[in-house]
């Protein structure tokens, strides 16, 4: 049964970025540092977190694109794109950050080890401190809380569900491997009841 898990999952990630249609985050800088200084809109988090396994350095999943921009767009001072890692040794904790030369885009790749737990929310606030004191990214002192000198802002944590588009023009194993995969991961979100994430089709 894990063989065929692992299975499914490699083939289902090399499926998925055939038929994916990726964006470059560099050509929509300009966008998002207009949205986010736009007072005709209300702020929607100070930092908005998309954790998405379809990153590739700058290239992401177009859908997290129109999600920010055309379907309701999301003013933030920091917007943040994760990428999970598991690695083949149990305890790896250590992650990699390219703000593509900016102050408020955060591209973050995390590799954790297989018995490490996926606590994405602590792992975050440790690499915006570590950010903010390296004058990275600007300060989020909140002006209203209950701790004390608090100087992380608040997150809202965004997951895009993976929908499959014409899967009947498809072969008929690729679809059964998509699907499969799509039942897995179902299967898996139930397990995780320690974080809220916010789902948009």
């Amino acid at each position: 049964m894990i063989l065929f898990v692992m299975a499914i999952w490699h083939k289902s990630d090399q499926l998925f970025y055939k038929y994916l249609n990726s964006s470059n985050l560099n050509d929509y800088k300009e966008q998002m540092d207009k949205l986010r200084k736009d007072e005709t809109y209300d702020l929607y988090h100070t930092n908005v977190v998309y954790l998405t396994a379809k990153m590739d350095k700058e290239w992401i999943d177009r859908s997290i694109l129109y999600s920010i921009l055309d379907k309701r767009p999301k003013k933030a001072k920091v917007y943040w794109f994760v990428k999970v890692n598991v690695t083949d040794e149990p305890y790896t904790s250590e992650y990699e950050v390219d703000m593509l030369g900016t102050d408020f885009i955060v591209c973050v790749n995390l590799y954790l080890g297989f018995h490490m737990r996926q606590e994405i929310p602590r792992y975050l606030r440790t690499i915006v401190t570590n950010l903010m004191e390296s004058g990275r990214l600007p300060q989020q002192n909140q002006t209203y809380s209950i701790t004390p000198g608090r100087k992380v802002g608040d997150f809202r944590f965004i997951i895009l569900e993976e929908k499959l588009i014409n899967a009947r023009q498809m072969p008929g194993f690729e679809r059964f491997v998509l699907q499969t995969k799509e039942q897995i991961k179902k299967l898996q979100l139930r397990q995780h009841v320690g974080l809220v994430f916010t789902f948009q089709k």
